[in-house]
């Protein structure tokens, strides 16, 4: 008879209770001390079947207050102007606030010059902020831009405000199109601890690239989307008219 690792039970057991529907979005999960006095297994197995529900998307941790059963947002790709789309619509990413985490400037190095189309050590402002929404923080935004097309930018001036309406007010180039390309990727400690998410855990990194009419590049930002909040699907028509 085949034998089932009891966290794999454990994962089990939280499945059934939410098909069933004890356990319905955002209520809470046992503990995994109460996990593991339930299931009589050491801590490390009911921290490990946490671990498994978390990288599946089943449930989110928030950092000193527990696990929490996910109700992921499904959302089009193309309704946000926050990753290169300019559409009018009710985008999550449209709601909630950013938190601006480091906001400066640096010089470009190799790896930014070349993605920006600039010199080595031209100036490059810096910004990282974190997108939260119901107290959860849904994403982390890296942003790089070129100081030279920002004459009138303050970062002290950068509040809640999407990328798409930065470029748009402060730079003095009209933006035209820009390129997404995404990428599920494990996230660094570094970066887990700025969504409140375990190292790890899967999420979407959204390289995007911003050109303006004269196709000079205005900005190069990644976004790292947290996938235990957030489904994204693309919907287009199949007909022909």
């Amino acid at each position: 008879m085949e034998h089932t690792p009891l966290y794999v039970k454990i994962k089990d057991y939280i499945k059934e209770n939410i098909k069933s529907g004890k356990l319905k979005p955002g209520d809470k999960v046992p503990s995994e001390k109460e996990l593991s006095d339930i299931f009589n297994v050491s801590r490390i197995t009911a921290s490990t079947a946490i671990r498994d529900l978390v990288k599946d998307g089943i449930v989110y941790r928030i950092q000193g207050k527990g696990t929490f059963i996910a109700d992921k947002k499904e959302e089009n790709i193309t309704n946000h102007s926050a990753f290169g789309f300019e559409n009018d619509n009710d985008s999550l990413l449209k709601q909630g606030t950013h938190i601006t985490k480091e906001a400066y400037e640096i010089k470009a190095d190799t790896d930014l010059a070349e993605k920006l189309d600039i010199n080595i050590d031209d100036p490059i402002y810096k910004i990282v902020r974190t997108k939260v929404i119901d107290s959860l923080v849904c994403a982390v935004e890296y942003i790089y831009l070129p100081a030279k097309l920002y004459p009138s930018l303050n970062l002290k001036d950068i509040k809640n405000t999407l990328l798409h309406d930065i470029v748009d007010e402060f730079c003095f180039l009209k933006q035209k199109k820009a390129k997404v390309y995404i990428t599920p990727i494990c996230i660094s400690s570094k970066d887990a601890n700025l969504l409140d998410i375990p190292e790890n855990t899967p999420v979407l990194n959204w390289k995007k690239t911003t050109f303006s009419s004269e196709d000079r590049i205005v900005e190069y930002s990644e976004n790292l989307i947290n996938t235990t909040i957030h489904n994204f699907y693309l919907e287009f028509e199949t007909g022909r008219n």
